[in-house]
């Protein structure tokens, strides 16, 4: 009999309904239920949806992938700011019309950006092996290289080793077989200081856990990682008026909605968290963002926020990897995706318009898997 821990995350979230229905339960009340389903699972989840709908069950399906609430659901009510905003038909509506009633503005769905101009190589990463405390293999002879200039989006199913393979780059374990170069420097010689001292910023999966500290401020947060830099103090101690301002700057050039800067980070929404977080991370002007999740969880104000803020960071030269269970994220922003599958890269896809999400769904399964030689751009 399986280990539920060894089950696919679709199968997972078949269990979790089936919980709930032996239970006798008529109202299902789904949180993100497709943040990290391929696009095969995901027809598949709601197909049996529809299914529960047909039997007299009631679904509350919760979702800031406006697509797919238009795609299930029969109306759609929206909440802004912790209030009611309104309710609408789906026959009604459009993504437009839906999106304004989210945020209060227009926004734009699709990203508006130049073709790339790739630079020279500046991360390599070469047949990275990783093994976790459980001796378990993470990461399968991993190889790829990510040039100046270049957003290179990261695909998979979550827990298919992409979150290691970011803290791997980042400095996080020590028991690493391989090489991970920045300008030709072995990171895994290096420690986590060093790291962000050679230039390289990370955006972490969970905000929460590794992103913010909940019960300090926001200014704290906000200079917590260049608390030694020199422009920070004055003959040689901490400078609270120019750490003040800076905070304040960053609060307004990434619109930060908070009391002020001195509110505590944990009392922010999960938008504006993310928000600290990204001004941090790319106001230290990095050669190399490490964007984890960069959008996981927030409404489409602060998605397209943070994308156009990335996209900048790539016109300006600098190298991008984005790792994102959101497939949508991945084929708007990337200029070129890998594909991971069981530790390993399963796919390489030098321009990201050669491909469907549902062809990367099917490399994402593991059910397709390029040869080597088609991967020899990675």
């Amino acid at each position: 009999m399986a280990r539920v821990s060894d089950l696919s995350v679709g199968v997972k979230q078949k269990v979790e309904i089936l919980k709930v229905l032996v239970r006798g339960a008529k109202l299902l009340i789904l949180d993100e239920p497709t943040a990290v389903l391929t696009p095969q699972e995901t027809k598949e989840l709601f197909e049996q949806l529809m299914l529960l709908k047909q039997n007299g069950h009631t679904i509350i399906f919760i979702s800031h992938k406006i697509k797919e609430v238009r795609q299930i659901c029969d109306n759609i009510t929206v909440l802004r700011g912790g209030h009611y905003v309104g309710t609408m038909p789906v026959a009604n509506s459009t993504e437009e019309e839906i999106s304004r009633f989210m945020v209060g503005r227009d926004v734009v769905l699709k990203v508006n950006k130049k073709p790339a101009q790739f630079g020279e190589t500046l991360l390599e990463v070469q047949n990275v092996n990783y093994w976790n405390q459980e001796n378990k293999k993470i990461l399968n002879n991993v190889s790829f290289q990510l040039k100046r200039g270049q957003i290179l989006g990261v695909a998979g199913v979550e827990g298919n080793g992409q979150n290691e393979l970011a803290e791997c780059i980042f400095g996080f374990y020590k028991n690493i077989q391989g090489k991970i170069l920045l300008n030709g420097q072995n990171l895994l010689e290096k420690t986590i200081y060093e790291i962000r001292s050679s230039g390289v910023s990370y955006i972490p999966e969970d905000r929460i856990k590794t992103g913010v500290a909940k019960d300090v401020s926001i200014w704290e947060n906000l200079v917590s990682d260049r608390i030694d830099h020199k422009e920070l103090k004055k003959n040689g101690i901490l400078n609270h008026k120019k750490i003040i301002k800076t905070a304040k700057e960053l609060i307004n050039n990434f619109a930060i909605l908070c009391k002020n800067e001195q509110q505590q980070a944990g009392m922010l929404s999960g938008g504006n968290m993310q928000k600290v977080v990204v001004a941090r991370e790319f106001s230290a002007n990095p050669e190399l963002l490490i964007a984890n999740q960069p959008t996981r969880g927030i409404d489409v104000g602060a998605n397209e926020f943070i994308w156009k803020k990335i996209v900048e960071q790539r016109d300006a030269g600098k190298g991008i990897l984005l790792i994102s269970a959101d497939l949508n994220e991945v084929m708007e922003l990337s200029d070129s995706i890998l594909v991971m599958c069981d530790g390993e890269i399963a796919a390489y896809f030098e321009n990201s318009k050669d491909v469907t999400e549902y062809e990367l769904g099917m490399y994402m399964l593991g059910i397709k898997k390029q040869a080597e030689q088609e991967r020899k751009g990675a």
